[in-house]
């Protein structure tokens, strides 16, 4: 913002004391009368007989040619976010603007009917008895805790929390393949997992094994191409080797309807996404020694099938919530023989004028391919 559109705001401040009262200026324990400037005596009253200002006389003053008196023209200068804040005060001071922040939250969109998940993937994912899918075994390997004891536990806290769930969610069968219920079981056993794993490490671990063991059995049973399980089984991939493998696990996550739709890469750079999502200098930042030795990856996936209990823990305060993308697709890229990071967020698209209204549909990752020391 220039000299004159602060000079501009400056007179706003002033004019706005005057009309509370006396201004000061200085420090909390040193207060000091504002002295009057040559500027401001020009508008005295006669009633005024101590040399100070009349605040009625000032204020009969328009403000508005002040204060546009010191704005640069629009042939001169484009409107600044300072100026659009002036602009929003003066709105304020003398008309008031909309309030906002008491708004009560706005209901929810209504729930759209729920998917049936499919095979192959589903078994692995999730099954009915929590018996034979890779979240329950991988947690009674990490905590030496039988599956059956565990999933007594994953049936008495889904049926504590059901009829909350099934308020926003309603399911059509008590069954994993319904979306709704294989969200509310998902976030079921993810609370007995957070309960009985209390080491933030070994819970990142468990994740992590997740991921791995769904990409072995992806290649394993031959889920993917022949291409594909080739390049898997190999130890010098590279990243841009590895786009088609990529595009293929998440086609594996959109056919049995675990979502509803993805984007690999950045969705404002068309260079950036899709089979382009890499290029031959990524892979010289990983493999070459003179690298920089780090590259992003964006992937979003739009109704996870884990929405809703993912939301839930993350608004209980915790970030140990149900995923099978993020590890499955970190376990990918570490075949590049990269370490491998990631975040994810949730994203509402649609702008609510009410900030406590936060309906998402997208859960958005970053994953930081990182060459290895």
């Amino acid at each position: 913002m220039n000299a004159p559109s602060w000079m501009a705001l400056l007179l706003l401040v002033v004019a706005t004391l005057l009309s509370n009262g006396m201004a000061f200026v200085g420090s909390p324990n040193n207060l000091i009368p504002y002295k009057q400037s040559p500027l401001l005596s020009a508008h005295q009253d006669e009633s005024s007989s101590d040399g100070q200002v009349d605040r009625r006389s000032f204020l009969s003053v328009p403000l508005s040619s002040v204060i546009l008196a010191g704005l640069p023209s629009g042939a001169n200068a484009a409107k600044g976010a300072a100026e659009y804040d002036l602009e929003y005060y003066m709105r304020d001071l003398f008309m008031g603007n909309k309030k906002e922040g008491n708004l009560p939250v706005s209901n929810a969109p209504p729930a759209a009917p729920p998917r049936t998940l499919r095979e192959p993937l589903l078994p692995l994912l999730l099954d009915d008895e929590l018996q034979s899918s890779i979240p329950i075994q991988e947690l009674a390997r990490v905590t030496a805790i039988p599956i059956g004891a565990l999933a007594e536990q994953v049936i008495a806290f889904r049926s504590k929390v059901a009829p909350a769930f099934q308020a926003s969610h309603p399911w059509q069968k008590e069954s994993v393949t319904d979306e709704y219920y294989f969200d509310l079981t998902c976030y079921a056993l993810w609370k007995v997992a957070s309960a009985t794993i209390q080491d933030y490490a070994v819970r990142d671990k468990f994740v992590r094994s997740i991921g791995s063991r769904l990409l072995n059995e992806m290649v394993q049973r031959e889920f993917l191409s022949k291409q594909s399980i080739t390049l898997l089984n190999k130890n010098d991939n590279k990243l841009t080797d590895l786009i088609p493998c990529v595009i293929e696990v998440l086609d594996q996550f959109q056919s049995i309807a675990y979502c509803s739709s993805y984007r690999l890469g950045d969705k404002n750079d068309e260079e950036r996404s899709g089979l382009k999502v890499f290029d031959e200098l990524d892979d010289e930042e990983i493999s070459s020694p003179n690298g920089a030795g780090s590259v992003n990856c964006l992937v979003s996936i739009f109704d996870p099938a884990t929405l809703g209990g993912s939301l839930q823990i993350t608004g209980e305060g915790s970030r140990f919530s149900p995923d099978f993308v993020g590890p499955t697709l970190a376990a990918l890229f570490e075949r590049v023989g990269a370490k491998v990071d990631f975040e994810s967020y949730f994203v509402d698209p649609v702008y609510r004028p009410n900030p406590k209204d936060f309906f998402p549909n997208e859960r958005f990752y970053q994953f930081t391919i990182a060459r290895k020391s």
